[in-house]
């Protein structure tokens, strides 16, 4: 195990999907309870030697900035719907931080099922894209789920069992293309390219490109940048995930900054995450005989966090 700044980095080693062969028993040990440390620190691990091939993510982020690319008009026609969680979020939609950002400067699109809403006519290989990276996240996510609950010396299948559904009707786990527009000339007051926030969920994926930005706050309430590293996944704890281990793990917050470089304010960011969630119904109580949290399931905790984040 190395560190990235202050988040470390954890090889995959036989995990990855690219391994052939079953892991070893030593090898889930080895990699949960480096998962599990992190977590309890921090909240984020870099993971390398996952698997995921290079290729799919830079054909899926090609996909993304054409999309992105269209006029808001044409972008608009696939608006986001919030009961299925899929289609075009434009800027401004969507505030973690209203309190302290009037404005922050982001796009996304949403994808929950391969089948659902897609720009074909606009970006023919987008739907086919996104469905060969879905499937490959959910395979890897899996992994990670094992290996969390090895971690916290559960039953391997702990995690497992209760995300049996992801990226369907019964499951709000989904993956979302980010694009960060250049910022304008006169940049708008009180603006943020990301505010504040805890993500809701699990676990989360996040794949991002070289431009930086992303900040962590750590134990010590301190902003600590979470640097780009070539090749790695920076993986991080969901509220849910927190709630389940009764504040074992840490839910860290997290945003994105507007670059003081004039270079990179003129550069687009692009990123793509994957959220993993629960099975709607799986009723998520503190492990062990905690009260830290009333017990709730997994979609009653989703649709209360978007009702405080979109403004429909």
């Amino acid at each position: 195990m190395s560190t990235q700044g202050i988040i470390p980095v954890v090889d995959l080693g036989q995990l990855s999907l690219s391994h052939d062969g079953n892991p070893s028993p030593e090898e889930w040990q080895r990699v949960g309870q480096a998962i599990a440390k992190n977590f309890t620190d921090i909240g984020f691990v870099y993971l390398t030697s996952h698997g995921v091939p290079e290729t799919q993510i830079s054909s899926l982020v090609a996909s993304g900035s054409k999309f992105f690319d269209l006029d808001l008009k044409v972008k608009n026609k696939y608006p986001r719907n919030p009961e299925k969680q899929q289609g075009y979020v434009e800027v401004d939609r969507e505030k973690f931080d209203p309190a302290h950002f009037k404005h922050e400067l982001r796009e996304a699109y949403d994808v929950k099922r391969s089948d659902g809403v897609f720009p074909d006519e606009e970006v023919p290989f987008f739907r086919r894209d996104a469905e060969s990276f879905i499937n490959t996240c959910k395979a890897l996510s899996l992994r990670l789920l094992k290996a969390v609950a090895v971690g916290l010396d559960l039953d391997e299948s702990f995690f497992v069992d209760t995300h049996q559904e992801i990226c369907s009707d019964n499951n709000a786990s989904c993956m979302r293309l980010l694009h960060y527009p250049p910022v304008p000339e006169a940049v708008p007051a009180e603006a943020i390219r990301c505010g504040a926030h805890t993500d809701y969920g699990t676990i989360t994926l996040l794949f991002q490109d070289d431009i930086g930005g992303l900040q962590v706050r750590d134990r010590n309430n301190e902003w600590v940048n979470a640097d780009p590293l070539p090749g790695a996944i920076l993986v991080n704890v969901g509220d849910i995930l927190q709630f389940w281990t009764a504040d074992k793990f840490v839910a860290t917050e997290h945003r994105v900054l507007i670059p003081e470089e004039e270079k990179r304010m003129k550069t687009s960011r692009r990123s793509v995450v994957f959220f993993v969630h629960p099975d709607d119904p799986v009723l998520i109580k503190p492990l062990g005989s905690s009260s830290a949290y009333p017990p709730v399931t997994a979609r009653e905790h989703v649709l209360r966090r978007f009702k405080e984040t979109y403004t429909y």
